[in-house]
């Protein structure tokens, strides 16, 4: 028996620790329990599900175990040591290089595409396959190709005696599926940097928001000060630095009412704006009731 990561985060360990305090701890809103009450919680504690990356054979072993896992992990590293420095850039009024906007794009899908949806999703739609052996197999091959690549999920369906024709395989590499939302930002979007002048913005379990009002496509907070943004046009009533654009205390509410509405349970924030953060997060919930 091999030591193997069982709980496998889908938000980057090192986004949360930006909404940690000087002791290393992210305060928490569990949504769903009544009365709130905000807890402290280590980045390592928060987000993660389990085997959350890992496809079973038919025989119920795992197949490839943690591969997707660290192949994550070293794209992490990279982005880790990318985003503060892109940050520090921006924030004094620098223009972003390409390579530093890519690793913003980068970031964005990599969020994406982890989120666990992504397989219930592929499930759902599998729902006309009446054998579950089958489904669950062809869902495991289709989230494979989505989060790692084509060539990933053909091994997997190898191992598992379903092999496909080189055509069929052709087919599969020519839709980009393991790209498509990168390539569609990179390509259509204007990416930038956001950062609150007041207030601050807090992270759900479901960190990016998608389409939530007109000039955004993607918002992602990564940090109590700012968030990435990709959009087909450009937004109205924010002030722009080369790739910052400075956005007031409405704006930043807006995202926040909206990232807290989207969790499913549990919302991230700064010690020091937990005023703030409970106030808003009872504003969305009596919106939502």
């Amino acid at each position: 028996m091999g030591n193997y990561t069982v709980d496998e985060h889908y938000i980057s360990r090192f986004i949360i620790k930006n909404f940690a305090d000087e002791h290393g701890k992210v305060r928490v809103i569990n949504k769903s329990k009544q009365p709130i009450e905000p807890y402290s919680s280590l980045p390592e504690k928060l987000f993660f599900s389990c085997n959350l990356y890992e496809t079973k054979n038919n025989d119920g072993t795992y197949f490839d175990r943690n591969a997707i896992e660290k192949g994550f992990a070293d794209f992490e590293r990279r982005l880790s040591a990318e985003l503060p420095q892109i940050i520090k850039c921006a924030d004094e009024n620098k223009k972003l290089s390409r390579h530093q906007i890519n690793c913003l794009a980068e970031l964005v899908s990599f969020q994406l595409v982890r989120l666990p949806f992504i397989r219930k999703l592929f499930f759902e739609s599998n729902g006309n396959i009446t054998d579950q052996t089958e489904r669950t197999l062809q869902t495991n091959a289709m989230y494979r190709i989505v989060i790692d690549s084509p060539e990933s999920a053909f091994s997997y369906l190898e191992n598992n005696e379903f092999t496909l024709s080189e055509d069929a395989k052709n087919k599969i590499r020519e839709t980009k599926a393991n790209t498509t939302i990168y390539d569609f930002i990179s390509n259509e979007c204007n990416v930038y940097l956001i950062k609150a002048e007041t207030d601050a913005f807090c992270i759900g379990d479901f960190p990016v928001l998608i389409g939530a009002f007109t000039n955004a496509k993607y918002v992602f907070p990564v940090s109590p000060r700012f968030a990435i943004v990709c959009a087909l046009t450009e937004p109205d009533d924010t002030e722009q630095y080369d790739t910052i654009r400075y956005v007031k205390k409405d704006m930043v509410s807006f995202i926040n009412q909206r990232m807290i509405e989207k969790a499913e349970r549990f919302i991230a924030f700064c010690h020091s704006d937990e005023t703030y953060i409970l106030g808003e997060v009872q504003k969305a919930l009596k919106g939502m009731g």
